[in-house]
């Protein structure tokens, strides 16, 4: 059954691939000082799933809110209450049972869409079609998530997690790119 699952989701990547509507994103990019003090817009994709959640959360506990800094937050519903950090919160909603990722409607029709970000920061430790997708079709500068066969086409900053101990440490990683 998991082998049906990848090969359609390998067929669906062709499929978007051959109609253009996913590119791989453009390597070259500059990292500086300048940038940084420039930001006004990011975005954070918590993980679907609860352990990586908790991780990413206990991660991102002292990531200061900046002045003149939007932070938005798309989490899986099922945490809202558990959420704590500064910003604007919008709902992730995960089906299990399809593996489907469903994002809130303002989110994904009026935010994502009008907002450009500088940086769109994907915490999931695996590949989320659902939620990939939605970042390819962002305009952001800096698309940060963690390495996986498919994040050449979705991030132009990627993390690899064999070279961490343990998850924390990626997102510690992440943490400080922020700063």
């Amino acid at each position: 059954m998991k082998k049906i699952k990848v090969y359609l989701l390998k067929f669906k990547l062709f499929y978007l691939k051959l109609l253009g509507k996913i590119k791989k994103i453009d390597n070259s990019i500059e990292v500086n000082q300048n940038n940084k003090n420039k930001t006004k817009n990011v975005l954070i994709i918590f993980p679907i799933k609860e352990q990586e959640f908790r991780v990413a959360l206990y991660s991102l506990r002292n990531l200061v809110k900046k002045e003149n800094v939007n932070y938005y937050y798309l989490i899986n519903s099922v945490y809202k209450n558990n959420f704590h950090l500064n910003g604007h919160i919008y709902d992730l909603y995960y089906n299990v049972k399809k593996n489907k990722v469903v994002i809130d409607s303002y989110f994904s029709n009026e935010i994502a869409m009008k907002n450009n970000f500088d940086f769109i920061i994907d915490l999931n430790n695996e590949f989320v079609f659902d939620i990939s997708y939605l970042i390819n079709k962002m305009s952001s500068y800096y698309k940060v998530g963690f390495k996986n066969s498919y994040s050449d086409y979705f991030y132009n900053i990627q993390f690899d997690l064999d070279s961490f101990d343990i998850l924390e440490d990626g997102y510690k990683q992440i943490n400080i790119l922020l700063k």
